[in-house]
Protein backbone atom coordinates (compact mmCIF):
# COMPACT_ATOMS: atom_id res chain seq x y z
CA UNK A 1 0.00 0.00 0.00
CA UNK A 2 1.36 3.44 -0.77
CA UNK A 3 2.57 5.09 1.83
CA UNK A 4 0.93 8.52 1.66
CA UNK A 5 -2.32 6.50 1.88
CA UNK A 6 -1.29 5.29 4.87
CA UNK A 7 0.07 8.61 6.49
CA UNK A 8 -3.81 10.08 5.60
CA UNK A 9 -5.12 7.52 7.50
CA UNK A 10 -3.55 7.78 10.30
CA UNK A 11 -4.52 11.14 10.24
CA UNK A 12 -8.26 10.83 9.95
CA UNK A 13 -8.23 8.63 12.58
CA UNK A 14 -5.90 9.72 15.11
CA UNK A 15 -7.55 12.84 15.39
CA UNK A 16 -8.12 12.78 19.20
CA UNK A 17 -5.17 10.58 20.25
CA UNK A 18 -2.35 12.89 19.50
CA UNK A 19 -0.57 14.30 22.69
CA UNK A 20 -1.99 18.18 22.65
CA UNK A 21 2.00 19.78 23.79
CA UNK A 22 3.73 17.58 21.92
CA UNK A 23 6.34 19.58 19.71
CA UNK A 24 6.87 19.50 16.61
CA UNK A 25 10.26 20.98 15.02
CA UNK A 26 10.59 22.24 11.11
CA UNK A 27 13.43 23.56 9.27
CA UNK A 28 11.03 24.06 5.95
CA UNK A 29 10.44 27.50 5.46
CA UNK A 30 7.10 29.07 6.76
CA UNK A 31 4.25 29.57 4.62
CA UNK A 32 1.87 32.49 5.45
CA UNK A 33 -1.29 30.61 3.54
CA UNK A 34 -3.52 27.85 4.04
CA UNK A 35 -1.97 25.76 0.46
CA UNK A 36 -2.03 27.96 -2.68
CA UNK A 37 -4.95 27.79 -4.46
CA UNK A 38 -3.87 30.03 -7.56
CA UNK A 39 -4.31 28.72 -10.93
CA UNK A 40 -6.08 26.00 -10.58
CA UNK A 41 -8.81 24.04 -12.43
CA UNK A 42 -12.59 23.62 -10.89
CA UNK A 43 -14.27 20.30 -12.60
CA UNK A 44 -16.19 23.01 -14.64
CA UNK A 45 -13.19 23.74 -16.71
CA UNK A 46 -12.98 27.33 -15.19
CA UNK A 47 -10.11 28.73 -13.85
CA UNK A 48 -10.37 30.37 -10.28
CA UNK A 49 -7.68 32.13 -8.38
CA UNK A 50 -10.26 33.44 -5.61
CA UNK A 51 -13.40 34.20 -4.90
CA UNK A 52 -13.72 37.73 -3.50
CA UNK A 53 -15.21 38.80 -0.14
CA UNK A 54 -18.11 40.84 -1.81
CA UNK A 55 -21.67 41.66 -0.17
CA UNK A 56 -23.63 38.32 -0.29
CA UNK A 57 -20.83 36.29 1.33
CA UNK A 58 -20.75 39.09 4.12
CA UNK A 59 -24.23 38.92 4.23
CA UNK A 60 -24.09 35.35 4.51
CA UNK A 61 -21.15 34.94 7.09
CA UNK A 62 -22.72 37.86 8.61
CA UNK A 63 -25.94 35.73 9.31
CA UNK A 64 -24.35 32.75 10.40
CA UNK A 65 -24.44 31.28 14.41
CA UNK A 66 -21.88 30.63 16.13
CA UNK A 67 -20.63 27.31 16.69
CA UNK A 68 -18.78 27.26 19.96
CA UNK A 69 -16.77 23.57 18.75
CA UNK A 70 -14.62 25.81 16.62
CA UNK A 71 -14.99 29.80 17.69
CA UNK A 72 -14.25 29.32 20.94
CA UNK A 73 -10.73 28.80 20.74
CA UNK A 74 -7.30 29.13 18.46
CA UNK A 75 -6.32 26.64 16.37
CA UNK A 76 -2.83 25.87 15.89
CA UNK A 77 -1.48 23.60 13.24
CA UNK A 78 0.02 20.43 14.06
CA UNK A 79 0.35 18.83 11.01
CA UNK A 80 -0.31 19.22 6.70
CA UNK A 81 -0.16 16.63 4.06
CA UNK A 82 -1.13 16.75 0.33
CA UNK A 83 -1.52 13.48 -1.38
CA UNK A 84 -0.32 14.87 -4.16
CA UNK A 85 3.00 15.61 -2.91
CA UNK A 86 5.79 13.77 -0.69
CA UNK A 87 4.78 13.42 3.02
CA UNK A 88 6.85 15.85 5.05
CA UNK A 89 8.25 14.58 7.93
CA UNK A 90 7.73 17.29 10.27
CA UNK A 91 4.98 19.90 10.90
CA UNK A 92 5.57 22.22 7.75
CA UNK A 93 3.74 24.76 9.30
CA UNK A 94 5.20 25.33 13.19
CA UNK A 95 3.91 28.18 14.58
CA UNK A 96 0.89 28.54 12.36
CA UNK A 97 -2.30 29.48 13.81
CA UNK A 98 -6.47 29.92 13.01
CA UNK A 99 -8.36 32.00 15.03
CA UNK A 100 -12.14 31.72 13.82
CA UNK A 101 -14.43 34.31 15.42
CA UNK A 102 -18.64 34.43 16.28
CA UNK A 103 -19.23 37.00 14.26
CA UNK A 104 -17.98 35.34 11.10
CA UNK A 105 -14.34 36.72 10.95
CA UNK A 106 -10.95 35.26 11.15
CA UNK A 107 -7.55 35.83 11.50
CA UNK A 108 -4.28 33.69 11.14
CA UNK A 109 -0.79 34.07 11.77
CA UNK A 110 2.74 32.77 12.90
CA UNK A 111 3.69 32.82 16.37
CA UNK A 112 2.93 36.36 17.39
CA UNK A 113 2.23 38.13 13.59
CA UNK A 114 -1.08 38.00 12.13
CA UNK A 115 -0.59 37.48 8.85
CA UNK A 116 -3.81 37.65 7.47
CA UNK A 117 -7.79 38.15 7.71
CA UNK A 118 -10.90 37.22 5.78
CA UNK A 119 -14.55 36.46 6.76
CA UNK A 120 -15.38 32.24 7.02
CA UNK A 121 -18.79 30.52 6.55
CA UNK A 122 -19.32 27.07 8.59
CA UNK A 123 -22.19 25.31 6.92
CA UNK A 124 -22.42 22.55 9.98
CA UNK A 125 -25.06 20.51 8.42
CA UNK A 126 -22.74 19.52 5.32
CA UNK A 127 -19.40 19.80 7.77
CA UNK A 128 -17.90 22.51 5.47
CA UNK A 129 -16.24 25.65 5.89
CA UNK A 130 -14.92 28.50 3.32
CA UNK A 131 -12.32 30.84 4.20
CA UNK A 132 -12.39 34.23 1.88
CA UNK A 133 -8.86 36.10 2.65
CA UNK A 134 -8.49 39.64 2.45
CA UNK A 135 -5.63 39.16 0.61
CA UNK A 136 -7.21 37.12 -2.02
CA UNK A 137 -7.01 33.65 -1.52
CA UNK A 138 -10.10 31.05 -0.98
CA UNK A 139 -10.40 27.76 0.28
CA UNK A 140 -13.11 25.16 1.15
CA UNK A 141 -12.68 22.66 3.96
CA UNK A 142 -15.03 19.84 5.07
CA UNK A 143 -14.70 20.06 8.83
CA UNK A 144 -13.82 17.01 11.56
CA UNK A 145 -14.08 18.49 14.98
CA UNK A 146 -13.91 16.96 18.72
CA UNK A 147 -12.85 18.47 21.44
CA UNK A 148 -9.38 18.61 21.14
CA UNK A 149 -8.42 18.36 17.86
CA UNK A 150 -10.48 19.67 14.01
CA UNK A 151 -9.18 17.97 10.87
CA UNK A 152 -9.71 20.06 7.84
CA UNK A 153 -9.98 18.30 4.14
CA UNK A 154 -9.38 20.03 1.35
CA UNK A 155 -12.80 19.98 -1.05
CA UNK A 156 -12.40 20.49 -4.91
CA UNK A 157 -13.94 23.89 -5.05
CA UNK A 158 -10.82 26.10 -4.51
CA UNK A 159 -8.54 22.88 -5.59
CA UNK A 160 -7.58 22.24 -1.72
CA UNK A 161 -8.83 18.37 -2.51
CA UNK A 162 -5.36 17.26 -1.73
CA UNK A 163 -4.94 18.47 1.25
CA UNK A 164 -5.39 17.92 5.00
CA UNK A 165 -4.46 19.75 7.76
CA UNK A 166 -4.90 18.79 11.72
CA UNK A 167 -5.36 21.66 14.04
CA UNK A 168 -5.06 21.33 18.34
CA UNK A 169 -7.29 23.62 20.55
CA UNK A 170 -4.96 26.02 22.28
CA UNK A 171 -6.06 29.16 24.56
CA UNK A 172 -2.97 31.04 23.32
CA UNK A 173 -0.78 31.81 20.43
CA UNK A 174 2.22 29.43 19.69
CA UNK A 175 5.75 30.30 20.82
CA UNK A 176 8.55 29.68 19.10
CA UNK A 177 10.28 26.66 20.55
CA UNK A 178 14.19 28.19 20.50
Amino acid sequence: MNIKYVLIAVVLFSIGSCKPDQKVESKKPMVTNLPDNEGLKLSSNTMVKFAPIDKDFIELSNQQKPYLLITDSLWHFYFALSISEETPKKNIYEGHWLDLKDNGTYEKGIFGDKTDEGRYLYVPQNGTIELRSVKDSSSEWKVKVDPDAMLFVGTEKYGNNPWQIKFLRKSKLPVPSN
